[in-house]
């Protein structure tokens, strides 16, 4: 491990700031008693990197494994849990894909016009439902503003990139739109390494629109429309089911969509929305041009809130219900094998929210339960609580604990590939009981928090072998998987120029096998990680450095037989990245990507991109 204490991605945030993932509605930060991490969107931009999840992967907490170069499958894990246990939210639509085990295509999401990013880690169920055990992280694009706005940048650089992403905007006091285009191209490089050496690349758009109207002073009307269309290629295995320099590629292509109208009475204490999102995936594999299968799906979700404020200045009550409804369809093709993977499924479920909150001077707490009824599991209940005392000091005391739940994916109950794989429909979702506490310390431009987490996962689904059959299925293990760890962080600015932040991670992940094995490592799971963030601004010209530091991890080799487990070894991701005014509205960019040429994998077998060099323009008016 490198021994040096390491930073962080978010600057200090103002306690005012309105928060969107920590309750069902929107609070200040500094009344929140959960370990929450806001990047807001000049960090986003400083950092500078095209895709967002190499800016969380600066957050304590945080760990992400990517299979090969830029838009190979990406998974993001919050406090060493499951990539399937953290839901992701974008402008309030629920991503995670149920035709890809139930988690977001983090490779198909970029940088560019996002106002904010947060990061909630341990369960919370019972504000947000099934996935959400090992946290949430809620993604907010740009705003439409007051007047007129234009903004973008195009770059080019190694591996053949191509890079151009923008928007405009209007609105008023009445309301407003602002559209967006991410294009992002690049030819990659090979990541599985052999005499070959074909090149795996990729390449995505993304549009989208956000309207607004407000037809009264107490009422809002809403819309947001989102697509990604992306084609990833990877080496995939050959007939033999061993990893292979093959052309192998994934289409994935989803359309998402939420509309909301919301009223507010009683000067605004009494608050009514009613809202509904739809959201349809398809992932569709090819070798080369050849068609092989696909998973689709579709998500519609529907429901009303509504939330009342009463009490006095010196003792507030907040208090908030809704009634959900979601139904999920799942559809699985193929050719390769003369469809036999084939499969029709869905499940519907009803959910029903309380979520409460009390402020009294420096002392803020919150308790919040759920239950969801389901056609397909047994209805379940999860609960959630929180407090924060601030003292006068500037000394803060935060704790949070919850319950979560996660459904078992399709795939895992119903999949089924001729040879290798068969699923388990008589599994159960996974359950988890965790908690958290921490100090943390806040004066003028400094800040810092130090937060002990546990968690214990039951029923935890994991990958079973029969020997007789050599297939391979899926199991809720008999035992408990414990994580437990420290988060510190420290954030600072100790000049108007200069902005530092630091984080450091202790994560002890073990899983429980079934039959009572004994316990290992999770996989992909780094016992200590962090990162760092510097960012000097002078105005005319600024520049920003940012690394990450991954500790060794434990994965994988499928292509051993039996598989055996391997050890990744550590490394430091580093980026450096700048801009200079060229006078209007204007600026040069540039940029190096993992600037100490680490080589390095986080997924066993699949190697990462080396140094590379990006440079660009950007141009923002008006807004």
């Amino acid at each position: 491990m490198i021994a040096v204490f390491l930073l962080s991605a978010a600057a200090i945030v103002d306690d005012g700031t309105l928060v969107v993932s920590a309750a069902r509605e929107p609070v200040a930060y500094g009344e929140t008693g959960g370990a929450l991490t806001v990047i807001d969107g000049a960090t986003i931009e400083a950092v500078a990197v095209p895709q967002l999840v190499d800016v969380l992967r600066l957050s304590p907490g945080v760990s992400v494994a990517r299979s090969g170069p830029t838009g190979s499958q990406t998974q993001v894990r919050v406090r060493g849990s499951e990539a399937n246990h953290t839901l992701v939210f974008i402008d309030g639509i629920a991503m995670n894909d149920p035709a890809t085990s139930g988690e977001f295509r983090w490779e198909t999401l970029g940088s560019d016009g996002i106002a904010r990013a947060e990061v909630l880690r341990g369960p919370q169920s019972a504000l947000w439902g099934s996935e959400a055990i090992g946290g949430v992280v809620s993604v907010t694009s740009a705003e439409p503003t007051d007047g007129t706005r234009i903004f973008g940048r195009a770059e080019y650089g190694s591996f053949g990139t191509l890079h151009a992403a923008g928007g405009a905007g209007i609105g008023n006091e009445k309301g407003g739109i602002l559209v967006q285009s991410n294009w992002y191209d690049t030819k990659g490089t090979d990541s599985f390494g052999g005499g070959i050496k074909e090149r795996d690349g990729y390449e995505s758009l993304m549009l989208s629109a956000k309207a607004s109207i407000r037809p009264t002073e107490n009422g809002e009307l809403g819309l947001v429309v989102r697509h990604t269309n992306s084609l990833s290629e990877f080496d995939g295995s050959n007939s033999f089911f061993v990893r292979d320099d093959t052309l192998d590629n994934t289409r994935i292509r989803a359309t998402a969509m939420r509309g909301f109208g919301r009223v507010d009475t009683l000067d605004g204490r009494w608050r009514h929305e009613i809202f509904g999102s739809f959201v349809t995936t398809d992932n569709i594999n090819r070798d080369d041009d050849t068609y092989l299968n696909r998973t689709d799906a579709d998500v519609f979700e529907t429901g009303y809130q509504t939330g009342i404020d009463f009490g006095s200045e010196a003792l507030r009550h907040r208090v908030t219900g809704a009634i959900e409804y979601r139904t999920q369809r799942f559809r699985a093709d193929d050719d390769a094998y003369f469809g036999g993977t084939n499969q029709r499924v869905s499940r519907d479920r009803t959910s029903f929210v309380l979520d409460y909150g009390l402020t009294a001077g420096g002392l803020t707490l919150g308790a919040s339960v759920r239950q969801d009824e389901n056609d397909a599991f047994k209805d379940a209940t999860t609960w959630r609580a929180s407090g924060r005392y601030t003292l006068e000091n500037g000394f803060t005391v935060h704790a949070s604990a919850g319950k979560g739940v996660t459904d078992p994916t399709f795939t895992e109950m119903f999949g089924f590939f001729p040879g290798s794989f068969v699923g388990n429909p008589n599994l159960t979702p996974e359950r988890s009981i965790g908690w958290d506490v921490g100090v943390g310390y806040r004066k003028e431009a400094f800040s810092a928090d130090v937060t002990w987490f546990q968690a214990d996962l039951e029923d935890e689904i994991v990958s079973t072998f029969d020997s007789a059959t050599f297939l391979s299925s899926v199991a809720n293990a008999s035992g408990k998987s414990k994580r437990k760890g420290i988060e510190a962080s420290f954030d600072a600015k100790p000049v108007t120029w200069l902005t530092l932040s630091a984080s450091y991670t202790w994560l002890d992940a073990k899983e429980a096998k079934v039959a009572g094995a004994a316990k290992l490592r999770e996989a992909r799971r780094p016992r200590h990680s962090g990162s760092v963030l510097a960012t000097a601004d002078l105005g005319a010209a600024s520049v920003t450095f940012a690394a990450n530091y991954v500790g060794n991890r434990k994965d994988t080799d499928f292509d051993s037989f039996p598989a055996r487990v391997v050890t990744l070894k550590d490394y430091v991701l580093a980026s450096l990245s700048g801009r200079v005014k060229l006078g209007g509205d204007f600026e040069l960019t540039g940029r190096i990507e993992n600037l100490f040429d680490a080589t390095y994998e986080d997924a066993y077998g699949y190697r990462t991109q080396g140094i590379s060099a990006f440079g660009g323009i950007r141009v923002k008016w008006g807004g």
